[in-house]
């Protein structure tokens, strides 16, 4: 049976509950037109300069998907009853003595929430639509000026929306195949295996021993092993279709065009392997490089002309890539330079920039074009 006290002490519960929550909605001061004030639940028009966080919203205003991120704060909410509640609040605080409840327990409805100010409000960047966000200039590479425009394939760099799940399973199977076959440890040799006759040794009776057929048992000396390791080599790659590859490095590449990172320049020939000079370029054109710089992905396409005097011809690329920016890029931190070929989802997501050459260019929009 439920006793007495029990009884007591859940319908004290209920309505302790009951006037805490009339009591909050009774304090909690109304909204003006033309105040001023915008709440978090509702877009803030034109006038409104300040945007209210109540005291039961958590949220850390440093991360960037908070609404209330890059925003200046200006001050707490205080909770001073109108003239016109007055009455209603005296008659809530005779209810708590008559209950007695105390303001212990509402430590945490009382809290003051907090304003911040939207004068200093970053402004939004949004992406060009499509099919003007395929109309792309091209950068002069020792200069920094633009030469011209170009307008790119739908299908290589048009892609919307962007899958993200096409890029996950790139990504993994980019991952696995790095891991790639591994040794698994110790392996021994089992009855088949090891070297050693099959025919009987010995009689099978009369001769006072133990019976025994070949010369390879477990127990005996240079026999096998029993139940001993097997080694087998770890295979960690995994299978994934040409075509879903293919829209990954699609995916990939819109996503670069739709966030606006992506630099097309006429080629990369500077005329030097310099660091420095290489570092002042790439920092004029994208911010790339240097101690507090982004990282960048080069991509080129260089093929050397045939010459009859090899000993005679100057070699002006390495592996499909200017030779000059792949030495001048080697002590440069976050930067990474590869021929079209060897073009996959993990480098283009992993750099935030990538410039590439319009003989990079057209290749890969061959490729992965219409």
């Amino acid at each position: 049976m439920i006793s007495t006290i029990a009884i007591r002490h859940t319908a004290g519960a209920l309505a302790r509950r009951n006037v805490r929550n009339l009591q909050l909605t009774c304090l909690r001061p109304r909204a003006t037109a033309g105040a001023g004030i915008a709440n978090f639940s509702t877009s803030p028009q034109k006038d409104e300069q300040l945007i209210f966080m109540p005291p039961n919203l958590k949220i850390d205003t440093r991360t960037s998907a908070s609404p209330f991120a890059g925003l200046e704060k200006v001050g707490a909410r205080s909770d001073e009853p109108e003239d016109d509640e007055e009455n209603n609040a005296e008659g809530i605080e005779s209810q708590l003595d008559e209950l007695e409840i105390s303001e212990e327990d509402d430590d945490d409805d009382d809290d003051e929430g907090e304003y911040y100010s939207l004068e200093n409000k970053p402004e939004v960047s949004y992406a060009i639509p499509l099919p003007e966000r395929l109309h792309v200039p091209i950068i002069h590479f020792k200069d920094g000026s633009e030469v011209g425009t170009i307008h790119l394939s739908s299908e290589a760099f048009g892609q919307d929306p962007i899958r993200t799940d096409i890029l996950h399973r790139c990504v993994v199977y980019l991952r696995n195949k790095k891991r790639g076959k591994r040794n698994g440890g110790a392996r021994t040799k089992t009855i088949g295996e090891v070297s050693g006759s099959g025919k009987k040794v010995r009689n099978q009776k009369g001769g006072g021993t133990a019976r025994a057929g070949h010369k390879r048992p477990a127990h005996w000396r240079g026999g096998a092993k029993a139940h001993g390791p097997k080694g087998s080599i770890q295979d960690y790659t995994t299978k994934l279709n040409k075509k879903v590859r293919k829209m990954g490095i699609r995916m990939a590449l819109s996503q670069k065009l739709k966030e606006g990172n992506l630099i097309l320049v006429d080629n990369f020939d500077l005329g030097t392997y310099k660091t420095n000079a290489v570092q002042r370029v790439l920092t004029s054109i994208a911010g790339i490089g240097g101690k507090e710089g982004i990282s960048g992905f080069f991509v080129d396409h260089v093929i050397d002309d045939e010459n009859e005097n090899e000993e005679e011809s100057l070699v002006t690329s390495l592996g499909g890539v200017d030779i000059n920016l792949m030495a001048g890029c080697k002590n440069i931190p976050r930067t990474s330079v590869t021929n079209q070929q060897r073009v996959n989802v993990m480098d283009l997501l992993k750099h935030k920039k990538l410039v590439m050459s319009l003989s990079a260019l057209e290749k890969l929009e061959e490729r992965y074009g219409d």
